[in-house]
Formats: C-alpha cells, sequence, structure tokens
C-alpha cells in the first residue's frame, strides 16, 4: 500500500460515513497529484494502487477489518486487471466506485470503476481473499463473522471470463516452473 495517508485519512472518514453493506456501493473521491503522474496524466500502476483504496474503505466500514485482527486474517489479491479508457490529469477530481459482484468458495470478485463527472475512465476488477493462519478464509465464513449473512448475487458473465483468464495464466505460470 503506497497510499498511507491517504489511507489514514480513509480510515478517519469512516467514522463519519457510517457502515457498509456488503452488497452496497462505496464510493470515494480523490483529487489526482503531483505523486500519481509520471509527466501530466495519472500512471498506469496508481490506478490498482487507489483499487485499494476502494476494498480498504469496504473493509472498514463493512466492519471487516477488526475481524481481520482478531481473527489474524490478512487479504491478498489473486488477481486484478484495470482497463483504461480516458486519463485522469493533474489536479483532476475523480470518484472511485468499489462493489462486490459476486463470490465463490474461495473468492470474493470486485468491480472498481474510475470515473469524472459522471463519465467512466476506467474499470478495474479484483479477485481477492483473506489468508488466515491455517489458509484460505471462504466468503461465507467471512460475512458468517461480521454478520451480514445475504444471498449471494447470479454469476455475471465478466466473472466468468475472470475465472478462465486467471486459469490461463496458472495454467502458464505451472508449466514455466
Amino acid at each position: 500500500m503506497r497510499l498511507r495517508l491517504r489511507l489514514l485519512w480513509l480510515m478517519l472518514a469512516a467514522l463519519w460515513r457510517g457502515p457498509l453493506k456488503v452488497l452496497a456501493e462505496s464510493v470515494l473521491t480523490f483529487r489526482v497529484l503531483p505523486n500519481d503522474v509520471d509527466i501530466s496524466r495519472i500512471t498506469d500502476d496508481r490506478f490498482i494502487a487507489l483499487m485499494d483504496l476502494g476494498r480498504m474503505d469496504f473493509a472498514v466500514r463493512g466492519g471487516l477489518i477488526k475481524t481481520m485482527l482478531r481473527c489474524r486474517w490478512a487479504p491478498l489479491v489473486t488477481f486484478a486487471t484495470v482497463r483504461l479508457r480516458y486519463p485522469l490529469k493533474i489536479f483532476q477530481q475523480y470518484q472511485l466506485r468499489t462493489r462486490i459482484i459476486y463470490w465463490d468458495d474461495d473468492t470474493f470478485y470486485f468491480q472498481q470503476q474510475f470515473e469524472r463527472k459522471g463519465r467512466k475512465v476506467a474499470t478495474g476488477y479484483v479477485c481477492a481473499t483473506l489468508l488466515g493462519p491455517h489458509g484460505r478464509i471462504s466468503p461465507k465464513d467471512v460475512l458468517a463473522e461480521i454478520r451480514q449473512l445475504v444471498t449471494r448475487p447470479d454469476k455475471p458473465e465478466i466473472v466468468s471470463r475472470l475465472q478462465d483468464l486467471n486459469a490461463m495464466i496458472h495454467q502458464e505460470q505451472k508449466e514455466a516452473a
């Protein structure tokens, strides 16, 4: 996490923003700062780092942080991809919208969209899980622990495609080893 000051601000602001349910959307407003850009536009790696903040907002406002500390769970991103459409330039304000679109036995699937003035400038998808002292924690157990028992949404087509791509990359890594 390279955005420590923004993370600190996010955690303090969460005290006033109220709780967040599992299937709700987190909306964070940011401004492109000088350390976010290479010459005049936000760098591609910064999008991934900012997406961490969107998921952290979910964890803080959804009540997961306390459970993670108590149970010694650690978040792990297993797959992430971003499609950049329009650039964000220095000092422009934008929103990061984060929501959980699906979960299976191992993984939560997040959709994260960057918007400026209502226009989508980038869309990211992240597959994330939690690791405990004895391995992965199932989303079902996570939801039970934070007392947010909800029905899993229908599986979107994009999740199937992400799973296929993830499996292809995993296979390629196994063959190269």
